[in-house]
């Protein structure tokens, strides 16, 4: 059987908002077409996942997966992610318009051989670099970036787009550092058509240049990616080395004596393409540094140094993501393993790279194995105020401090209800030994225990014995058995007083869809159904079948219940709480539970 034809993207509207306009971009795998948010009243840019892929799940997942990571993401210099999804035949990626000009524009096609000056040129690389560095920190790689990619705004401000949503695997942060030294020999010569091959180097195309200059392209286009910086966080200390080394330019119009007219003022009077002038940029820069020698210092510190042959040195990974401590690794080429250990570290954020076995500098050989060891935090940390919560308020609190053994007393008290915290050892403020347990002293009740699965008659006899109340409610479920308890609340663990109550959700067994009779046709509703004065039935009284988590891949049709309320998957999602999102999400809310 074939699949059907899907329907043209032009014209068409993505879950009754977006609608998509003409086409203006795109490969084999994806295509970019302008498009209009309806209910924002704001120009948007979308890109659709190529009709014969929408059919294979795992292409889907990986573009609606990457699509996530990208939204996630926070720098003034990427382009915003409004909203991601699956609407029929269409799997989309919606995000906000990008005012300005392409470079590639900007430039003027290659056609006029534009170019600016050394000080603006760095610039805008440094602000590509340091949009590109919050992707890399997170184990995203652009994958393409061109001239066109990069878009300038009159308020000089820099954005990257274009990121690259299937076939990205094989790509790593040199890859883009590569595009970003192509980038810089294009800014500074006028010439879009760069090819691969031999490392660049703009003086042979513009005579005069700095030296330094040279070296930036040259080293980021070097063919080899061994050779190149490790990412754009390396590169951009390299660029602004440079940039701080040279010296400012003679006018605010830049060198205009050039064989090659500047993109600047005069040129755009000329009859050239707008651009910012040299020197009016207004973005931070750090202090001026005398001499070109503190970059040939910064590449030694950097750990550039290889031994020639088939040896190399063991980078500096400290502060690494554990995703590109291995990208580092494997574009070494030696084949070598890795595992990974905890380790405390008052320096490292949690989650990074804190020490490494062997240690950075020393002379690897092929196949060798690698200690990564990653940063908990330090060992010693302060003790959060846990003081007149909840006892498992104070164990979440203790737990994301870092804090795993916690015991607890509990005490008798006259003046705050059970459950209550009173105190703790090591007291609240005081740093603790997060190999040590910390005790909490809590105001003495009945701790609730763990009920769900067991029969209704011994959930309630156990309540009994503890001296608590007992109310039920009943619910369909697809995972307990008739007659026994599939819910309960308060959850476990929970301390009451003496006479509390508990209510206990008790599963009815799977829920019975009744099919629709044949006299419904002429608009009547299969009983069980919503009649023309009844409305939908809402969800049970309990939040029975399964909770939320993180870690599970839910797809189009999936239910869970979050913090008292009931979602559906519109589409593929893991990780994004089912709050997050609103209209644009993945999840539909569909009510209490």
């Amino acid at each position: 059987m074939e699949s059907p034809t899907p329907s043209p993207p032009t014209g068409s509207t993505l879950h009754g908002r977006v609608l998509v306009g003409a086409r203006v971009g795109g490969d084999g795998s994806v295509s970019v077409h302008d498009g209009h948010d309806t209910v924002a009243d704001e120009p948007v840019t979308v890109t659709l996942l190529a009709p014969d892929l929408v059919a294979d799940p795992a292409a889907v997942h990986a573009f609606l997966g990457r699509a996530q990571t990208l939204a996630g993401l926070r720098s003034p210099g990427l382009v915003r992610v409004l909203g991601d999804g699956r609407d029929g035949d269409h799997v989309y990626v919606v995000t906000a318009s990008t005012r300005g000009e392409p470079l590639g524009e900007v430039l003027g096609g290659g056609d006029q051989g534009l170019r600016y000056g050394p000080h603006t040129a760095l610039t805008i690389v440094a602000d590509v670099l340091e949009a590109l560095r919050t992707a890399h920190d997170e184990g995203l790689v652009h994958g393409g970036l061109a001239p066109d990619d990069v878009v300038l705004a009159a308020d000089n401000r820099v954005t990257v787009t274009g990121f690259r949503l299937l076939g990205t695997e094989d790509l790593t942060p040199r890859t883009d550092v590569r595009a970003v030294g192509a980038l810089l020999h294009t800014l500074l010569t006028g010439d879009l058509r760069v090819e691969e091959g031999e490392p660049l180097r703009p003086s042979a195309t513009v005579p005069g240049l700095p030296p330094d200059l040279d070296m930036l392209v040259s080293n980021a286009t070097e063919p080899n990616p061994r050779y190149r910086p490790r990412d754009a966080g390396q590169y951009l200390t390299l660029v602004e080395q440079v940039l701080r080394s040279l010296p400012r330019p003679r006018t605010e119009g830049g060198d205009v004596t050039q064989p090659i007219p500047v993109v600047d003022a005069e040129a755009l009077a000329a009859g050239g393409s707008p651009a910012r002038a040299e020197g009016t940029p207004p973005w931070r820069r750090l202090p001026v540094l005398v001499g070109a020698g503190a970059v040939v210092l910064a590449l030694c510190v950097a750990g550039w140094a290889l031994v020639p042959g088939d040896a190399a040195e063991l980078p500096d990974l400290t502060g690494f993501s554990p995703e590109m401590a291995e990208v580092e690794l494997a574009a070494l080429d030696m084949e070598l393993t890795f595992a990974y250990e905890d380790a405390y570290s008052e320096d490292v954020d949690p989650g990074e790279v804190a020490a490494t076995e062997p240690t950075a500098g020393t002379e690897l050989e092929g196949g060798e194995a690698i200690l990564l060891s990653l940063s908990v935090g330090p060992r010693h940390v302060e003790v959060p105020d846990v003081v007149g919560g909840t006892e498992n308020d104070a164990r979440t609190l203790l737990r994301e401090a870092g804090f795993t053994e916690v015991e607890v007393v509990q005490e008798h008290s006259a003046e705050e209800t059970p459950g209550t915290v009173l105190s703790s050892v090591p007291e609240v403020g005081e740093d603790g030994d997060r190999e040590e347990e910390v005790t909490l002293h809590v105001s003495e009740g009945v701790i609730v225990p763990t009920l769900v699965g067991m029969a209704q008659a011994e959930a309630t006899e156990a309540l009994g014995g503890l001296g608590l109340t007992v109310s039920v409610v009943e619910a369909p479920s697809e995972s307990v058995a008739e007659g026994a308890v599939s819910g309960q609340d308060p959850e476990p663990g929970t301390i009451l007083p003496e006479d509390g109550a508990v209510t206990l959700t008790v599963s009815t067994g799977p829920e019975v869809v009744e099919e629709e009779t044949e006299d419904a046709e002429d608009g009547g509703t299969a009983e069980g159904g919503s009649g023309e004065d009844g409305d939908q039935a809402a969800p049970g009284g309990s939040c029975s079948g399964s909770a939320w988590d993180a870690g599970t891949i839910y797809d189009e049709g999936d239910r869970v219940h979050y913090e008292g309320r009931v979602y559906e998957a519109r589409w593929w999602i893991q990780g994004f709480p089912p709050d997050l999102g609103g209209e644009w999400g993945a999840w539909s809310d569909q009510g209490p539970c």
